[in-house]
């Protein structure tokens, strides 16, 4: 069936199975949420498939989306129940029969690729199976590559062949930046299948600020604005590749910069809790630093922040700087993965290196000091995603490769 591309719609319906591991609410689920509210929206027959019953599936099902949960797919690798998740694979692509298949995480775009490889070749035999024998069209996103995390040699060795293998399976591969792209483009046989399609970000609704304090602070809210203080904020899961050790220590010598009544609120969850509290405690910045926790629908608290940190050790492109500055936050943010394809430094934001504390509190201390240039910061980069970064770039683009591979 031909896909007869104009501006906002495909005339003719098509049918797209969008799979991903977890079921969570991160990057990579946002990305399926927008791609497939946003294809339905134009008609399209859609279908999303994860492992688990969490977030993602709540609001896909708010959204009307149809979902079908794989009990069996898990991130952590276990023989038995990923043998289960690609035969369940093959049985959802007999029922589902469809001309798309999105393929998005390191653990489904493995098994994913190859269920629907084998899928495509059992199609064309019996061609009655899947209408006329067309195959589907296997897309893979890949939202960030784990060999950039902190690993032995040996492990990023193995992780990167298994990417190779999963870019070679798939009909193409969209790279969420240029970086991102550059780094398995260096792969064999594998440059002429990287598209790169940026991610984008719709309308953002945020609460009142007092409200967002509210909810944030809780009871704690008159002890921390006691002083009106300046407000850091960051939305980020509480792990290692977030740097928000190094954040902490950044605020630690802030305090020699400025005498400025200052905060940071950090809103997220994660392994990393204990030892952070320990930095925090070990810094006695118990009245500077708050770990929030998870709080429902962060994007619409951002009104609290004063100025947005991210202090990533490693990224792709993250959906937290797009939310930031749709909003017009200030942001401060390591130079790391696709991030310098979203800020020009000192023009729509500030760039510093990863891992290191100084540069946070040298950069925290220069928007501190300098309330005009946070206001022309944050228009600027808000200026920059509604032209550049937008959702509705981003559906066209990708709809446009599905028709194109």
């Amino acid at each position: 069936m031909p896909l007869r591309f104009s501006s906002l719609v495909i005339v003719d319906a098509v049918k797209i199975l969008y799979l991903i591991t977890k079921s969570n609410f991160g990057g990579a689920q946002r990305y399926v949420y927008d791609l497939a509210t946003e294809t339905k929206k134009r008609g399209h027959d859609v279908v999303v498939g994860f492992g688990g019953d969490g977030p993602l599936a709540t609001k896909l099902a708010d959204a009307g989306v149809r979902t079908v949960s794989i009990a069996t797919l898990e991130r952590d690798v276990n023989p038995l129940n990923d043998f289960k998740t690609f035969l369940k694979l093959l049985d959802l692509f007999a029922k589902e029969r469809p001309e798309v298949i999105h393929l998005n995480s390191s653990k489904m775009g493995g098994l994913g690729a190859l269920a629907a490889r084998l899928w495509n070749a059992w199609s064309w035999i019996f061609k009655f199976w899947n209408k006329g024998g067309h195959p589907a069209r296997i897309i893979f996103t890949g939202h960030g590559w784990a060999f950039n995390e902190e690993r032995s040699d040996f492990e990023r060795f193995l992780i990167g062949c298994a990417h190779w293998v999963t870019i070679r399976l798939a009909n193409q591969v969209i790279a969420v930046s240029r970086k991102t792209r550059e780094q398995v483009g260096v792969l064999p046989f594998s440059w002429h299948r990287l598209a790169v399609i940026h991610n984008g970000i719709g309308t953002v609704t945020t609460l009142s600020r007092d409200e967002a304090l509210t909810i944030i602070l809780g009871g704690q809210k008159t002890a921390f604005l006691a002083n009106k203080p300046l407000i850091v904020g960051t939305l980020a899961e509480l792990h290692k590749n977030k740097g928000l050790s190094y954040a902490i220590e950044g605020i630690a010598l802030l305090q020699k910069l400025t005498d400025a009544e200052l905060i940071f609120l950090v809103l997220g969850e994660g392994e990393e809790r204990t030892y952070l509290e320990h930095l925090i405690a070990k810094n006695d910045l118990s009245k500077n630093v708050l770990l929030a926790g998870n709080k429902e629908n962060g994007i619409t608290l951002l009104s609290a922040f004063d100025i947005f940190l991210l202090p990533s050790i490693t990224e792709a492109f993250p959906y937290a700087i797009l939310e930031a500055g749709k909003v017009g936050l200030p942001i401060i943010a390591t130079s790391v993965g696709g991030i310098p394809e979203v800020i020009d430094d000192m023009e729509s934001g500030i760039l510093i290196q990863s891992k290191n504390p100084g540069e946070i509190a040298r950069a925290i201390a220069y928007l501190v000091q300098n309330p005009d240039r946070r206001k022309q910061l944050g228009e600027a980069i808000a200026k920059r995603i509604a032209d550049r970064f937008n959702l509705e770039i981003m559906v066209e683009q990708t709809m446009a490769l599905y028709k194109n591979t």
